[in-house]
């Protein structure tokens, strides 16, 4: 499979893209940059770019509400925002004193969790103030909200803080010494992993079971499941580490498990098998994504180049596109029909692809 893809918009903002993501609806992409721009397009209308807002000094994070059109982002200056995408105005404004570093959504949207330090807190979507925990060893490095919304989960020193929330207050802690960087929930909710500066983590939730994956060359700093659960992308310099977490291995030639990239103890996943090895990419791996509601997944790096990837078909990229400037952040669209390309020098490119006709062509 080929997969067609037509530019359909690039326009510049102010800074280095930090973050990048579209709405629910897939009307609005939105982006946050180095120097504290909040900025939308709407691709139902002929403006490019609205800018919502901004936060002094930088914003570090934002997240879309999972329903409704509204958009909360954090910033250096400790103010944690909500904006009504609709009225293009503030919904509500909390000043916390310190860096915003991340935010999560729980799966209903009723709950928004903020990190700050070694604070972690949840707020009501009325910007009512619910819960803090202080007692983190370190600052804290990510959060997510488990895909049920039962329980929020901080990478902190030590490793993984999950606690349950409203008439589930349990704490589990999933222990490692090194200093955790990244984490991620596998979509059923029965895995979690974490990157850190030399290995993956997976953890079975109910049972705190742990493997670990040594023998990466960075920091795992990216990662990203498919919809089904069944890949966990990862970075690893400019290379790509897949992770096939089915309980059953379907054989593909195409995908040659390479076993010199882990020491032999820690070879095999939580799917039984070796780990995938992508090396097409000639700079540093940037930003990866699966799409919300598909196969594919997109990789971007610092020379400008995004592959486009269909794991379950090839190791080649499907698709290709080279850009002038460094990659620092893909998102796709809800359909997986478009996806937003944001860069270092803050230029943010739009493109569609047509999937659709190109199996047809192949049926035929």
């Amino acid at each position: 499979m080929v997969l067609m893809q037509n530019l359909i918009q690039q326009n510049v903002l102010d800074d280095y893209i930090i973050d990048l993501d579209w709405s629910p609806s897939g009307d609005y992409l939105a982006a946050i940059t180095g120097s504290g721009q909040v900025a939308l397009t709407n691709m139902k209308s002929d403006v490019l770019w609205s800018e919502l807002g901004r936060h002094k000094h930088g914003a570090n994070c934002m997240q879309w509400h999972p329903y409704e059109a509204l958009l909360a982002s954090g910033g250096q200056d400790g103010k944690l925002t909500l904006w009504d995408v609709t009225s293009m105005s503030e919904a509500w404004c909390q000043n916390l004193g310190g860096w915003i570093d991340c935010l999560s959504w729980s799966s209903l949207g009723h709950f928004l969790a903020s990190s700050s330090g070694k604070n972690l807190n949840v707020w009501r979507m009325s910007g009512k103030h619910e819960q803090i925990w202080s007692n983190h060893k370190s600052s804290i490095s990510d959060i997510g909200w488990s895909p049920d919304g039962r329980f929020i989960a901080a990478t902190a020193k030590g490793g993984i803080s999950i606690r349950g929330y409203g008439d589930l207050e349990t704490t589990q802690l999933l222990e490692w010494h090194g200093c955790p960087i990244k984490m991620a929930w596998q979509p059923s909710g029965e895995l979690i992993a974490m990157g850190d500066e030399e290995a993956v983590h997976f953890w079975e939730v109910e049972s705190s079971m742990h493997h670990p994956m040594f023998g990466y060359n960075s920091k795992v700093s990216k990662m990203s499941w498919s919809s089904d659960g069944r890949f966990l992308a990862t970075n690893d310099k400019e290379n790509l580490v897949i992770w096939d977490c089915a309980d059953q291995y379907s054989a593909n030639e195409e995908l040659f498990p390479l076993a010199d990239l882990v020491p032999e103890d820690s070879l095999v996943g939580p799917g039984g098998t070796a780990p995938i090895l992508l090396e097409q990419h000639r700079g540093e791996i940037n930003s990866l994504v699966f799409q919300k509601k598909g196969e594919l997944l997109a990789s971007g790096d610092e020379k400008g180049k995004v592959h486009i990837w269909d794991l379950q078909e090839s190791k080649v990229p499907i698709g290709s596109i080279a850009l002038s400037y460094p990659i620092s952040k893909i998102a796709w669209s809800p359909d997986g029909q478009r996806i937003g390309i944001g860069g270092t020098d803050g230029t943010v490119s739009i493109f569609t692809f047509d999937i659709s006709s190109v199996r047809l062509k192949e049926e035929a």
